[in-house]
């Protein structure tokens, strides 16, 4: 009789901690999907031309995600992006925007 309770003792202790295990393993991972991203308006371009303004967007779009594949290591949330600024006089002017932890 006291091998069994031994053994029932000992298997609800391993079931408590493997449950402790799951519960601070799933709380830190729930921490890590709480991160606060922002968007930082970082350039808009207006040169009188969409075109111009599209391809200077990419460019700095372009030359900033390159400098942040240098930072190791990367978080792939963090990125430089263009989007559609104010259109006025038949031209759109484009933002570049920088997404990043708060």
């Amino acid at each position: 009789m006291k091998r069994v309770t031994r053994a029932s003792a000992a298997l609800l202790l391993a079931g408590a901690a493997a449950t402790g295990a799951l519960t601070a393993g799933t709380g830190t991972a729930f921490a890590a999907a709480n991160v606060t991203y922002v968007n930082d308006l970082v350039r808009t371009y207006d040169t009188g031309d969409s075109a111009g303004n599209w391809n200077g967007c990419n460019k700095g779009k372009y030359e900033g995600n390159v400098r942040l594949d240098r930072v190791l290591p990367r978080d792939a949330e963090e990125y430089y992006y263009c989007a559609p600024g104010y259109f006025g006089n038949g031209v759109q002017r484009v933002n570049l925007w920088l997404r990043h932890r708060a």
